[in-house]
């Protein structure tokens, strides 16, 4: 079920992404304009969090500086999003429409894997550097230094992390196969993904059962957050990894039935 990603289809990419470096480098206006929009949404965030725990010392068990760790995590996964996959394959829905997708699919590479990684954001890579830092700041401020077990879940469960954000994205742009008058299908993810801001634990029963198992963003900053804060338990960090593979199984089984949807259609 994986992604067959053949030494030819590397240095397709690699163009690819060499060329795209070339162009974002002509506008480095650009970096200092993402690194303060990211660093405005940072602040937003912490105030909004501030004004929270104004009111009270925890927040679904966790305190005020572990979900600071978790919104450092939030803004590092927000990074790869946008420096990855909506430059990528956030484009697809609008492909599938046009017809463009026809350009792709006679490629010698993997349609997937081509759609998903071959164009880059790179300013917004600082978004990933901007988010660790936040993490790391919230575990100074809590006199917590994770051990290297701990390091190690975290860099394993953050993997697993963007892996299910990446399925998540495959599944909802391969809708655009079905639904195509659907304008921004990214906007649906945007809404959904926006509940990770915040530990699974402080949200209601419903809730938390949908973001766990039917809509599992619960695994993409609650997870790797706890294991930087010591909270994580190795039978749930071992869940985490098997979670992220069975969604990537299931978005690329939907994304070769869309294939062959598109197919048929074009036929």
């Amino acid at each position: 079920m994986s992604l067959r990603m053949p030494h030819s289809a590397f240095r397709m990419l690699s163009a690819f992404w060499r060329l795209n470096l070339v162009e974002e480098l002509q506008y480095r206006a650009n970096f200092i304009a993402s690194v303060l929009g990211t660093l405005f949404n940072m602040a937003t965030a912490l105030l909004t969090l501030a004004l929270f725990f104004h009111h009270t010392t925890t927040l679904g068990g966790w305190d005020y500086w572990e979900i600071v760790v978790l919104l450092g995590v939030f803004n590092a996964l927000t990074g790869v999003i946008e420096a990855v996959l909506r430059p990528g394959i956030g484009q697809l829905a609008g492909e599938v429409r046009s017809g463009e997708l026809d350009l792709v699919l006679v490629k010698p590479v993997d349609a997937q894997g081509f759609v998903s990684f071959r164009q880059l954001d790179i300013w917004r890579l600082s978004d990933v550097v901007l988010g660790l830092g936040l993490a790391g700041y919230a575990l100074f401020r809590m006199g917590h230094a994770p051990s290297l077990a701990q390091l190690t879940a975290f860099g394993l469960s953050l993997a697993a992390a963007a892996v299910v954000v990446y399925a998540l994205w495959v599944v909802l742009m391969s809708l655009a196969f079905w639904f195509v008058s659907v304008e921004n299908i990214a906007v649906l993810f945007d809404a959904v993904y926006e509940g990770a801001r915040y530990p699974v634990s402080a949200y209601p029963g419903a809730l938390r059962f949908l973001f766990v198992y039917l809509i599992p963003i619960a695994w993409t900053t609650t997870v790797p957050a706890s294991a930087l804060t010591g909270r994580l338990r190795p039978e749930i960090g071992l869940a985490a990894v098997l979670v992220a593979g069975l969604v990537f199984a299931l978005a690329r089984a939907l994304w070769r039935a869309a294939l062959r949807r598109y197919s048929g259609a074009s036929g």
